[in-house]
């Protein structure tokens, strides 16, 4: 690694490190200079829904500092050694890292996305495709929920397939607000949103008003919030596995005779023991669709 600064706007200097080590190797880059320090997967070792308060880590992690270009990384470096066991500073990677500009990038990865046979999900500073036949626009990076995860897209596949004209919608774990908008754009007359962080609550309502919903079709507010009489046509739950398998007996009780339900945020592995709760709640299920590692398991309850 060259001891010379250089004009690059900044540097990212990453430590190889045992799950033990992670809180030292953080400290010791942070007093080095580093303005930000992140944490990395090494390998292929995913962490499934851990509970709440856990903050999990995998067995080896990639500890990396962002510093700023014009430092000297022989003096990072010097200022590591002094911290920290040499041990711990046999497996490091450096680079320097040009300016980037966020803005257009962020547009990039965010393009126009097309979902069953007509419904579009546009970033707020696109235009929409004129073969749209609806149209939802969306500040991507407000909350989970642009639409690119195979999650998202199995349910926006799905209500795209419902006639939803005068139905109410409830939406479990609402984040970005994208399925109840999704419904309200094409035809539902009235969409609550739920989500255990108030921060999603707010993107939703923001984005609400990036496609003209008045407060009053779209209902906002946490769980425990929800009345337990409300019924709807139509339930969406894009979450994850283990609160649908745990809040089933809550919810089912929410859909309506004849109504319909979509729930996703499930591994393929998991999706049966999803659909064998919901049916214990005397629903039916109708299918199971998979994309990926993903799953959607759809139904309703009979009339």
């Amino acid at each position: 690694m060259s001891a010379q600064t250089t004009t690059a706007a900044w540097q990212r200097l990453s430590l190889d490190v045992s799950q033990a080590d992670v809180e030292a190797c953080e400290d010791a880059l942070l007093s080095a200079g580093a303005v930000s320090v992140s944490l990395e997967e090494l390998g292929d070792e995913p962490i499934l829904e851990p509970k709440p308060g856990e903050t999990p880590l995998w067995q080896r992690v990639r500890v990396a500092g962002l510093f700023e270009g014009c430092l000297n990384p022989a003096d990072i470096m010097a200022a590591l050694y002094a911290q920290l066991r040499p041990a711990l500073l046999g497996e490091f990677d450096h680079q320097f890292i040009e300016e980037i500009d966020w803005v257009s990038q962020t547009q990039a990865d965010f393009p126009p996305t097309h979902y069953g046979d007509g419904l579009w999900v546009v970033p707020h500073w696109s235009e929409a495709p004129v073969e749209a036949k609806t149209v939802v626009r969306i500040d991507p990076g407000l909350a989970f929920g642009t639409g690119q995860h195979e999650t998202t897209s199995l349910c926006l596949d799905w209500l795209d397939a419902q006639n939803l004209a005068g139905l109410r919608v409830l939406d479990v774990g609402c984040g970005s607000g994208i399925l109840a908008l999704a419904a309200l754009m094409k035809g539902a007359t009235e969409a609550f949103g739920t989500d255990i962080d108030p921060q999603a609550l707010k993107a939703s309502r923001d984005n609400a008003a990036l496609n003209a919903i008045p407060e009053n079709t779209f209902w906002l507010g946490l769980p425990e919030q929800l009345s337990p009489t409300e019924r709807f046509d139509v339930l969406v739950a894009n979450i994850l596995a283990q609160p649908l398998i745990e809040l089933a007996p809550g919810l089912a009780p929410h859909i309506k005779t004849g109504g319909r339900f979509a729930l996703s945020g499930i591994l393929n592995a998991q999706a049966e023991a999803v659909a064998a709760q919901w049916l214990a709640q005397g629903l039916m299920v109708d299918h199971i669709e998979s994309r990926g590692d993903w799953a959607r398991v759809s139904g309703h309850r009979a009339a």
